[in-house]
């Protein structure tokens, strides 16, 4: 999967989304005038899609893939509270990473009954992805998914050296808590204060088992990635 796209965003699976799925706003205001139609929809591990889009007839317009996309959805078992990270890159490719209900990567492998997915792959550039929702009222610390700790959370350096898009590492204190969940502290603090993070804003984490190295990327209440050069305090926003 590319390192860096035009723009980055996630989209949660709900209720009624089988036979389509709304783009955000701000990304639909910005490329919808020159997005090739249809789109080619492309896995972490090179499995293409080609699924065509309209645009909504109300406001806010947003695009809305439709043909095609039944397809996909019932090929990756895509199930309410299951998420996609698209990456897009002008004017038609996405790649696209799909998390399970437990935040963490699917396995794209053939075995697909029942819905039955391993979550954590091992290719790409790293070993695991998956991100975490930012609590409410807790800028100190922040809690890994389980199956991550279960199966890495112990080999992780301390402190651990998270790595931005832009390059930029933050070092960060680690814990494993009684519940078997490595929890992030010393120096998080530090990281929500630069980002200007807030609650229930996602974060999307990238580690390399080899490498022991740990990437991560921020994405705002719209589920858009943040600008990593904007002043803060001076409106992290998306993107572009």
């Amino acid at each position: 999967m590319p390192t860096f796209a035009d723009f980055r965003f996630f989209r949660f699976i709900i209720p009624n989304m089988e036979n389509q799925i709304r783009m955000p706003v701000a990304f639909s205001n910005i490329v919808r005038e020159n997005m090739s139609n249809p789109v080619e929809v492309i896995t972490t591990i090179g499995q293409s899609w080609s699924i065509s889009w309209v645009v909504e007839e109300e406001h806010p317009h947003r695009i809305v893939f439709t043909g095609g996309w039944r397809a996909f959805y019932e090929h990756y078992h895509l199930r309410i509270g299951a998420s996609m990270l698209l990456l897009y890159h002008q004017p038609k490719f996405f790649y696209v990473a799909i998390h399970d209900t437990r935040f963490c990567e699917i396995n794209y492998g053939r075995n697909l009954r029942n819905g039955s997915l391993p979550p954590i792959p091992a290719h790409g550039n790293y070993t695991v992805q998956f991100f975490v929702i930012i609590p409410m009222n807790d800028p100190d610390a922040l809690m890994l998914p389980l199956r991550f700790s279960q199966d890495y959370g112990r080999s992780l350096l301390r402190p651990l050296t998270l790595t931005t898009p832009t390059g930029h590492r933050h070092r960060v204190g680690w814990n494993m808590e009684p519940n078997g969940r490595n929890m992030l502290h010393g120096g998080w603090d530090t990281v929500w204060e630069h980002y200007c993070l807030r609650d229930q804003w996602l974060v999307l984490f990238r580690y390399h088992e080899v490498q022991n190295t740990m990437y991560v990327m921020f994405f705002n209440g719209h589920t858009m990635e943040i600008n990593y050069f904007a002043m803060p305090g001076r409106g992290w926003t998306t993107l572009v």
